[in-house]
C-alpha cells in the first residue's frame, strides 16, 4: 500500500536559515518537520519504499517552497531530528540528495498533483470520521497541518475536492504521531 503524506507547515522556513544546534529554538518549527520526516520515511530496514512525504513550507523568507522526500528512491533516512533537519537544510541549500526534490509549489498545486495521480485524499482532522471505520484504498494520500492546523482557505479547497476528514482518536496528536499511527494502521491492513 503506497501512502503519500502532505504536511502544510505554515511557519516552516523556506530557506536554509534555521539553526541545526537548536531546532526547537529556531523559528519555523523545524523540530516538528524533522520528526515528520522520520515518521514518514524511516524504518530499521532503510527508507520506507511505500511512502512519500511532501512538505509545503510557507514561512519566511520566500514562500512557498515544497520539498518532497520519495522513499522509493532514497538511499537513507536519518533517525535523529538533527539528521533529518540537516537533510532538509541541504535540500533548501540546493544540494542534490537522491530522492529529495525542492520546488516552488503551493499547497494548492501539491494537492492538485495528488488528485492527478488519482490518489484518494484523506484529511487528518480531529473532528473527522473514526479511521477504524474508513476503507483506505491500495494507495492513499493523507494531508495534515502543523501545530496551527490548516487555514480556512486550505480546508475549503479540500472540502471542494471531497477529501474525507478522518480522525485518528479522541485527542489531538502531534503531526509526527499522526503519520506514525497511519503507517501502523496501513501496515496492519497490508498484512491481513
Amino acid at each position: 500500500m503506497f501512502r503519500a503524506f502532505l504536511l502544510k507547515a505554515s511557519e516552516g522556513r523556506s530557506a536554509p536559515d534555521f539553526s541545526l544546534k537548536s531546532l526547537a529554538g529556531s523559528p519555523g518549527r523545524t523540530d516538528l518537520i524533522a520528526r515528520c520526516i522520520i515518521s514518514a520515511l524511516y524504518s530499521t530496514k532503510g527508507p520506507r519504499k511505500d511512502s512519500r512525504l511532501t512538505l509545503v513550507l510557507e514561512g519566511s523568507p520566500d514562500p512557498p517552497v515544497t520539498v518532497t522526500f520519495e522513499g522509493s528512491i532514497m538511499e537513507s533516512v536519518p533517525k535523529s531530528e538533527v539528521g533529518a533537519a540537516k537533510m532538509l537544510f541541504d535540500a533548501l541549500s540546493g544540494i542534490k540528495i537522491r530522492g529529495v526534490k525542492m520546488e516552488r509549489k503551493s499547497f494548492e498545486r501539491a494537492v492538485a498533483e495528488m488528485r492527478e495521480q488519482q490518489l484518494p485524499i484523506f484529511y487528518l482532522h480531529e473532528e473527522g470520521e473514526d479511521s477504524r471505520g474508513v476503507s483506505f484504498g491500495k494507495d492513499s494520500a493523507f494531508i495534515l497541518g502543523d501545530q496551527k492546523g490548516l487555514d480556512p482557505q486550505s480546508e475549503h479547497l479540500l472540502d471542494g475536492l471531497k477529501a474525507k476528514r478522518v480522525s485518528l482518536g479522541p485527542y489531538p496528536y502531534l503531526a509526527s504521531h499522526c503519520i506514525t499511527i497511519v503507517q501502523s494502521e496501513l501496515d496492519l491492513l497490508e498484512k491481513r
